[in-house]
């Protein structure tokens, strides 16, 4: 799939939140203060939204909902999710745990998963999925900030490919480092195309790195359901949050 049909995905995805985000304000009446979670998601229903009920292959959410949540309000209100997943076609992605409290996006989201990989797999294609890497900017950023430290890297090999990077290129790290901290390259007046091309190659090694440590939520998501991971898709999330969290990288799956 090319990065250009990504983003239309993305964009199909985001569209279809908007009628909830406009009521979002509605107050929750119920669940917030339950500590009982594991009865909260063993009775919650799993639900299929079409963007175009003519379409059921086209973009759709995959919803999940307290017992006894009325679809039509659940539809309007995203509030009331207890989680959340997109997929258009044979692609799946966007995967959320709205109440975080509930668990990690491998325990809630799983259901959602498992319905979205049937309709994907109804398609005749192998289905595919794109993580977020939330998170990559700072844990590139904090590696470089604490180089030569002795701190938790939570079991990841991001601050000796930095190193390794800075000794073998110092151009690909120089970008990299401006990529993952927003500051412009010496002789740079912004973070441009010639930086992100520059730090193309080292910064998918990173990602991979990443996602392979267990770092990124909806990665892991993916890889406990079967997901293979297959690449790292460079600059497939333009928007201001993609390009902050992960420097506009998206992770491949497919199953």
């Amino acid at each position: 799939m090319t990065v250009q049909f990504l983003t239309r995905a993305f964009v199909a995805s985001r569209k279809l939140n908007e009628s909830s985000r406009k009521i979002g304000s509605l107050k929750r009446f119920f669940f917030a203060s339950s500590t009982d979670h594991t009865t909260l998601l063993s009775n919650a229903t799993a639900h299929r939204v079409l963007q175009n009920e003519s379409n059921p292959n086209g973009p759709r959410k995959y919803i999940l909902v307290p017992d006894g949540t009325p679809l039509d309000l659940a539809k309007k209100v995203d509030k009331l999710h207890l989680a959340r997943l997109s997929a258009d076609g044979s692609l799946i992605f966007h995967a959320k745990v709205v109440q975080r409290s509930l668990g990690s996006h491998a325990y809630v989201c799983k259901p959602l998963l498992e319905m979205a990989l049937t309709d994907a797999s109804s398609q005749g294609e192998a289905p595919q999925a794109l993580a977020s890497l939330e998170g990559l900017c700072k844990a590139i950023s904090d590696a470089i900030k604490h180089e030569g430290q002795d701190v938790d890297n939570n079991g990841s090999n991001i601050p000796s490919m930095l190193a390794a990077l800075k000794g073998n290129d110092v151009d690909s790290y120089e970008a990299i480092k401006s990529i993952a901290t927003g500051i412009p390259r010496e002789g740079h007046s912004v973070v441009g195309q010639g930086t992100y091309r520059d730090g193309e190659q080292g910064w998918k090694e990173l990602a991979k790195e990443y996602v392979s440590s267990g770092l990124s939520i909806e990665a892991q998501l993916y890889l406990t359901n079967g997901g293979k991971l297959i690449g790292i898709e460079h600059l497939a999330d333009m928007s201001r949050e993609g390009l902050m969290d992960a420097g506009g990288s998206l992770a491949k799956f497919q199953f």
